[in-house]
C-alpha cells in the first residue's frame, strides 16, 4: 500500500511587508521581515503560533524559547549559537554575524534557522523577496 504524504500547509512572507499568508489567509506580523547580514530576520511569534507552536520570551535572560511538535529551539539576543532539543548549535556556521536582535523594540530571529530547526522546509525567491515555509498540516 503506498504511503500518502501528509498534506502541507504553506506560509508566505515578503521582505518589508507585515502581512503574511497561512494557506492564503492573510495574517499580520507586528513588524515586517528584514534582511540583515544576508539573512531574513522577523518577529517569529506570529509565524510559530500560526503553525500551532508556542513562543516564550524571558526578558531577564533575553532568551526566546520555541516549542513545536515535540521540538524545542532556544535563542538568545546577540548570541550566534542556539539550542535545538538541548544541543548547542551555530545559528549560521557560514555567517557568524547572524544573531537574534532587537530592532525597533521587536525581537527579530533568523527565519531559516528557526524554521529548519523545527522541521520545516524553507524556500527563497530572490526576484520577489518572498519566503515560503512548508510544514505538515496535521
Amino acid at each position: 500500500m503506498p504511503i500518502t504524504p501528509a498534506p502541507l500547509s504553506i506560509i508566505e512572507l515578503q521582505i518589508g511587508n507585515p502581512v503574511f499568508k497561512l494557506n492564503n489567509q492573510a495574517l499580520l506580523l507586528d513588524s515586517p521581515p528584514v534582511i540583515k547580514n544576508d539573512r531574513t530576520l522577523l518577529p517569529i511569534r506570529a509565524v510559530v503560533e500560526a503553525m500551532g507552536g508556542q513562543v516564550n520570551w524571558n526578558a531577564e535572560e533575553r532568551r526566546v524559547d520555541i516549542e513545536y511538535r515535540g521540538k524545542t529551539v532556544t535563542l538568545w539576543i546577540g548570541k550566534n549559537t542556539a539550542k535545538v532539543n538541548g544541543k548547542e548549535v551555530m545559528i549560521d556556521p557560514s555567517n557568524p554575524n547572524v544573531v537574534p536582535e532587537i530592532i525597533n523594540g521587536r525581537t527579530m530571529l533568523p527565519l531559516r534557522f528557526v524554521a529548519e530547526a523545527l522541521g520545516c522546509e524553507v524556500k527563497w525567491d530572490d526576484a520577489t523577496k518572498t519566503i515560503t515555509i512548508l510544514f505538515p498540516s496535521y
